[in-house]
């Protein structure tokens, strides 16, 4: 890719759009999801790089989690689709050792003032750093 290029990522969840980011584009776009299913999928899409005859360490990972937090910790079977800002934390770190390249957090889906958000944002940003 040269200089001027922008990436071209793409969302894609069947297994064949999962090939067809690994043999065509530049990355993913996943969305939160449990982290085996995620590395899962990731496996399918650098499979299909190599059958293609492209380097799979180029292709970028860029995970959007659009928090939800109810106030109490949730069970595992609802993260990460809610839970509290620790658990988020902890997923943000469990997914960067998973080989996330890029993650999109938005808080923007949370009933919450623009004040309440920058600072659960704040947080977040120290939360993640700490670990």
């Amino acid at each position: 890719m040269s200089a001027d290029q922008r990436p071209m990522l793409l969302a894609a969840f069947t297994p064949g759009g999962l090939r067809r980011i690994g043999r065509r584009v530049d990355g993913w776009l996943p969305v939160a999801m449990l982290i085996p299913r995620l590395t899962g999928m990731w496996e399918v899409i650098q499979k299909a790089a190599v059958e293609a005859d492209r380097d799979p360490s180029a292709l970028r990972m860029a995970l959007r989690v659009n928090p939800r937090l109810p106030g109490s910790t949730t069970g595992p079977g609802r993260m990460p689709g809610a839970g509290t800002l620790a658990q988020y934390v902890d997923y943000a770190r469990a997914a960067s050792e998973a080989g996330v390249h890029e993650l999109f957090v938005d808080f923007g889906q949370t009933p919450a003032s623009l004040v309440e958000r920058v600072d659960l944002v704040g947080r977040f940003i120290e939360g993640v750093r700490r670990g």
